[in-house]
């Protein structure tokens, strides 16, 4: 069963604000293996609300990709239009991850089985 987006029911998304880096990344890590655990069809790392983010930050999604795919489920992440998609762009990141469009104005969908 999908959500009218097409997004499978059970997805489960691990938003992250502030900063990503290596001061960071231990926690930002155990909130997406939290999320890994629960072996949802679809995982979904926002990093729109970021201030800063670093190579750690793109591991960390690099790292999330390649779990899913090992699992056979589905990883995507939403960049937003700040920060993390020029970071995301400068490394050819963009085309190569499965990037969700920001959210609507308001921080969610107006269905919650839509991320």
């Amino acid at each position: 069963m999908t959500a009218r987006d097409g997004t499978p029911l059970g997805t489960v998304e691990v938003v992250l604000d502030g900063e990503l880096d290596i001061a960071t990344f231990g926690d930002a890590q155990r909130q997406v293996e939290s999320a890994e655990a629960t072996e949802p069809p679809l995982l979904v790392l926002d990093l729109s609300d970021l201030t800063f983010v670093d190579s750690t930050g793109v591991r960390l999604a690099l790292l999330a990709d390649d779990h899913a795919r090992a699992a056979g489920r589905r990883f995507a992440v939403r960049l937003g239009s700040g920060h993390a998609l020029r970071v995301f762009e400068a490394l050819g990141l963009v085309d190569k991850l499965d990037v969700l469009p920001p959210k609507p104005a308001g921080g969610s969908s107006p269905d919650p089985a839509v991320p």
